[in-house]
Formats: structure tokens, C-alpha cells, sequence
């Protein structure tokens, strides 16, 4: 692998988040054909993420979930205009190369789908692996390694997830463009309750940091195993250096409002918004719920016309 100088791998990062900044204020729509792009395209959604009927039946089929198909990929990019992301598995470089052949927007590192468990390995700096010591039913600590794609020798920006705040640090470190709450399970089964749980977490552990000291900033920088440079960053401006997302179980857009009035620059949409008796309407309603969250009498009438969950039955009779 060539090497390159750090200033150029500085202003290829600060260009991944610049495409990613544009995300900004939207909603990301994961959907499953190019017909369903097509209407979050049309609702005004920033992007979306495909993902396959194949790929998520390999679950049962299989035992284990794969990444997106690239003819699914291509068909949806053939339909529409908006950024396109592909999602790949925790640590397969592979597919993520081939993602970024295929010309997507950004790739998605989806924990969902089943991590590649290669041991790290110094000399093949494409992987990093978080270290964490867990303690056992036995009372005795564990180490868990999980191994993630190091991001920085790719082209094109990744987003992430992440549990905490140093798990979001550790990301950003090895070249993630944004960060997203981080999921157990696919969207359409995870608890919306679990996503604001995270997106407290995560903003309390940045408040909780600014009032640290610089003796307190040094230890944590030592806790996360990160640059004490973007420990530091983030004490002082109180957020994140790139956008962070709200991910999983979200598919009403009061909830896609609350989420925003929290602090998240945007939020990623379950394909179960098309499972609603009128996704047109939902999609449109979510866009809608992320981009004017702050005035409430938007919000009064989407709740009116769906009562927060998807437009009322026509009453017979």
C-alpha cells in the first residue's frame, strides 16, 4: 500500500465529512426496491440506504446476514438522484471495496449485519479492533475483540455506530465521516426506546466531558484510546466533529422530531415506514418532522392527520 503524506489523508477526511455535513437536517430512508427510493426521493429525503429481501432472508437461510446486492444497489442509483449508501458487514474490507467500485455515495458499517472476525493484524492496516473488558457471569473480566474496516485509506466517507462516546471517538479516529446510534438488531425490529437511550448517552458523556479538566481530559483520552487532540476537540466545542445520525426502530416522525430536539443532526428511517397504510404520506411526514422540528404547529397537524403512527382507518358506517 502506497503510503501518503498525513496532510493529504487530513484533507481527504475533512472532504468525507464535508459530503457528509450535507446530510445534515434530513432523513436517510433505508429502503428495499428502487420503486420505494423513488417516493423517499420524492417526500425530499436525503438519502437512502438499499437493502435486499435475499440479503435479509440469508438470516434464516443462511444463519448469518450479508451485505446489500450490487444489482440492488445499481438498480436503485438507475432510479434515482439522491445519495445512495451501501451497507456492509463489521470488518469485511472486501465488500466495501467493491461498494466503493460500485460508486455509492458512502458505505454504512452496519453491526447488524454479522461481523467478519478476523484477528487484527499490524501488517494489513485495513482493520482496528476495540478492546473491551467485560465482566463474566463467572466474576471473572473478558476481552472482547470486535474488528472494524480502518476507514481512512478509502476514498469515499463511512458512517458508524456506536454505543457510547468513546466507541464514537474510536471510530472518528480510524476515518468515520459520521456516526450513528448503533443497533442489536435490524431496523424493523428495534425498540425505538433503545435509540433514545443511546442518543442520551452519548450526549450526556459529551456534557459530562466538557467540565473535565485538562488532568481529566488526559485520562480520558487514555480510557478511550484516542488522540488527547480529539478528546480535547470535543470538551471544548460540546459535540461531535462529524453529523450524528439517530438509527434504529424509527418510523414516526413525532419520535423523528424528539429525536432532532435532542441534538442529533438528522435521523435514519426503518423500512417499516413502508409497511404504514400510506408510505407516500409517512415518508413525506418524517421529512417534513426532521427538517421543521421546531415549530410545533407543523407537528400538531401531522399528529392530527396520523395520530403519530400512520393515517386513521376510513371510518364505515
Amino acid at each position: 500500500m502506497e503510503t501518503e503524506s498525513s496532510e493529504s489523508a487530513q484533507q481527504r477526511f475533512g472532504w468525507k465529512i464535508d459530503i457528509m455535513n450535507k446530510f445534515r437536517g434530513k432523513a436517510i430512508i433505508v429502503v428495499l426496491t428502487p420503486a420505494q427510493a423513488r417516493i423517499a426521493e420524492d417526500a425530499g429525503a436525503g438519502g437512502v440506504i438499499p437493502i435486499d429481501l435475499i440479503a435479509e432472508a440469508s438470516v434464516h437461510t443462511e444463519g448469518t446476514a450479508r451485505s446489500t446486492d450490487l444489482n440492488t444497489i445499481n438498480n436503485v442509483m438507475d432510479r434515482v438522484v439522491i445519495p445512495v449508501i451501501g451497507r456492509v458487514r463489521v470488518g469485511h474490507v472486501m465488500e466495501a471495496k467493491a461498494m466503493e467500485f460500485a460508486k455509492v455515495t458512502c458505505i454504512d458499517e452496519n453491526e447488524f449485519l454479522n461481523p467478519i472476525t478476523t484477528k487484527y493484524d499490524q501488517s494489513y492496516p485495513l482493520h482496528f479492533t476495540f478492546t473491551d473488558g467485560l465482566n463474566g457471569a463467572d466474576g471473572y473480566k473478558h476481552t472482547v475483540h470486535t474488528t472494524y474496516i480502518y476507514k481512512q485509506p478509502f476514498k469515499i466517507p463511512f458512517l458508524c455506530g456506536a454505543a457510547d462516546l468513546g466507541e464514537a471517538l474510536k471510530q472518528i479516529q480510524a476515518g468515520a465521516s459520521m456516526i450513528r446510534t448503533k443497533m442489536t438488531i435490524s431496523e424493523d425490529s428495534h425498540d425505538v426506546s433503545k435509540t433514545f437511550e443511546n442518543v442520551r448517552k452519548i450526549f450526556d458523556e459529551i456534557e459530562l466531558l466538557s467540565t473535565e479538566d485538562e488532568v481529566g481530559i488526559y485520562s480520558r483520552a487514555e480510557l478511550y484510546s484516542v488522540d488527547i487532540e480529539l478528546v480535547r476537540m470535543i470538551a471544548r466545542d460540546k459535540r461531535l466533529p462529524v453529523p450524528f445520525f439517530a438509527a434504529g426502530g424509527i418510523f414516526m416522525p413525532i419520535d423523528a422530531a424528539m429525536l432532532m430536539s435532542l441534538g442529533c443532526n438528522g435521523v435514519i428511517v426503518s423500512s417499516r415506514a413502508f409497511k404504514t397504510l400510506d408510505p407516500e404520506t409517512r415518508i413525506r411526514d418524517i421529512v417534513t418532522a426532521v427538517k421543521h422540528y421546531r415549530e410545533p404547529a407543523r407537528l400538531a397537524r401531522i399528529i392530527e392527520r396520523t395520530g403519530g403512527y400512520g393515517p386513521k382507518p376510513k371510518q364505515t358506517g
